[in-house]
């Protein structure tokens, strides 16, 4: 029986990788948040040794917009440890600062991405530049930052502004809170029918219109093999007619 439900999922073609090249915590992210929609979805590992989700070939438009409104995968933010893993064969003052700031900004963006509700996170930081002359106690560009949340719709605000203007300030030498502007952007709302929720087939578990494609395939597949069972009679029984007759 579990191989006939196989043989279904081959014939009707099913199964379409929508995402590829995640890593294992990213591929549970999208899985875990295609089912709670639900959006019958499976992991598999690639041949590099990454992972791909896959969905019905009926699921793939909406599993698209689904990830789309959650932005999901969430693009990977280098932080100190990516940034720095290679370090510059003659890094220069400039360089340096700049893969400083990269790296921070990324800090503070995962930080930002980990709190629910918010589906991604851009930082953008000035530091404070000193009088190279030494004339003037204060820099000549105070420390600044710009946080762009994009948050999930129809939804309260998962993190306030005076929070993020305290947590970007706070990990930033120099930065001071007023300084932090801060804009939320709605992302994308999801496809119509989410939560719907997986129905039961057999030993798979797919969503409703899925569900229904199998059924219909199942029976035109069992329609077609009974043709071929009475055909394949009808042939048998003309050729031991004609063994007789001879």
């Amino acid at each position: 029986m579990r191989r006939l439900w196989i043989v279904l999922f081959l014939v009707i073609g099913c199964s379409v990788p929508i995402h590829h090249g995640l890593d294992e915590a990213a591929a549970n992210e999208v899985l875990t948040s295609l089912e709670q929609a639900g959006v019958g979805a499976s992991k598999a590992r690639d041949e590099d040794g990454a992972f791909a989700i896959s969905v019905s070939r009926a699921d793939v438009l909406r599993a698209l917009e689904l990830m789309r409104a959650t932005g999901l995968p969430r693009g990977r933010r280098a932080g100190f440890a990516e940034i720095y893993k290679q370090p510059s064969l003659v890094p220069t003052a400039t360089e340096e600062r700049a893969r400083y700031l990269e790296a921070l900004a990324g800090e503070i963006a995962r930080t930002l991405e980990s709190v629910e509700g918010v589906v991604s996170a851009r930082v953008h930081l000035v530091l404070p530049e000193p009088d190279p002359l030494g004339a003037r106690e204060k820099p000549l560009v105070a420390a600044q930052a710009a946080v762009l949340l994009k948050t999930r719709a129809g939804r309260a605000l998962p993190i306030g502004e005076a929070e993020v203007q305290k947590l970007v300030a706070g990990s930033v030498p120099g930065l001071e809170r007023p300084a932090v502007a801060v804009v939320y952007t709605p992302a994308p709302e999801p496809p119509a029918g989410q939560g719907a929720g997986l129905v039961a087939l057999g030993p798979l578990r797919l969503s409703p219109h899925s569900r229904a494609m199998l059924i219909a395939a199942s029976l035109g597949l069992c329609v077609l093999v009974g043709l071929l069972a009475l055909l394949l009679l009808l042939t048998a029984r003309r050729l031991a007619a004609a063994q007789r007759r001879h």
